[in-house]
């Protein structure tokens, strides 16, 4: 696994892999993630969100093992400005699938956004 893919980093997306095996994305949603009523594009918290559910699963691969996102169900909750941050985590991992769920909130704390995913674990 990579430590930042050139995607996050062009983005300027920070990554905190914590102790207990969550993932904690996070960006400065500036002027240009905004849509046309002026809050952040809802595409930035999805794409938050899978970003670090599937860094979470990927914590849990072994060696010879991959994944890749199957599916993921997002509601959102509030409109986002300024700094976002979403928090992915593993609820159940099997031999060939795994079950992620995440959170994304805003620089105030407020939860603008929640998610629950599928991922597929593959032999590399």
């Amino acid at each position: 696994m990579m430590d930042v893919s050139p995607f996050n980093a062009k983005l300027g997306v920070a990554i905190r892999d914590e102790a207990d095996g969550s993932v904690v994305l996070s960006i400065d949603a500036n002027e240009s993630f905004r849509n046309e009523v002026g809050a952040v594009h809802g595409g930035v918290a999805m794409f938050l969100l899978d970003g670090a559910m599937g860094r979470a699963a990927c914590r849990t691969l072994g060696p010879n093992e991959s994944c890749a996102t199957v599916q993921i169900s997002i509601q959102f909750m509030a409109p986002a400005r300024g700094r976002i941050q979403a928090t992915g985590r593993v609820s159940k991992r099997g031999k060939r699938i795994a079950f992620l769920e995440g959170i994304c909130v805003d620089e105030t704390g407020k939860q603008i956004a929640r998610a629950q995913g599928t991922w597929a674990i593959v032999a590399r």
